[in-house]
Order: structure tokens, then sequence, then C-alpha cells
């Protein structure tokens, strides 16, 4: 699962706003986040790692879903 989310992680484009999101989400401060769980420890405790892996996936898909949205 740890490969899964280096390689959606690799994918945001605007990694900060997942970070702050991450943040708001465990209540965790974004700089211990961007440094311990995405920084090159990836230590997402595992309690978070599921959860982590779904909020990739849904930001990943706003982010497509925002791409295709011609501008008017």
């Amino acid at each position: 699962m740890l490969e899964n989310t280096k390689n959606l992680f690799t994918q945001l484009k605007d990694k900060q706003s997942f970070i702050m999101l991450c943040s708001t989400e465990f209540e965790i401060k974004p700089l211990s986040i961007r440094n311990n769980w995405f920084g090159g420890y990836w230590a997402i405790p595992d309690k978070h790692l599921e959860r982590v892996v779904d909020l990739l996936q849904n930001s990943i898909i706003k982010q497509n879903l925002l791409k295709q949205v011609p501008c008017l």
C-alpha cells in the first residue's frame, strides 16, 4: 500500500494543498506531515494509511476533473 501511496502522491499537482488537507484531517502540523509522511521517510502511521490513500485518490479525481472542464 505504501508504494501505491508514493505513486499517487507523485501524481498530485498541488502537493501543498494535499498536505494541508491531511493536516486538518489528522490534526498534525503540516511541516511534520510533509517531512515525515511525504518527505523521504514515508513514515505514514499504519492507522492513517488507508485514509491517506482515499484522500489521495479523491484529490487526483478532482484534479483530473478540473483539468477537463473547459474555461468559459
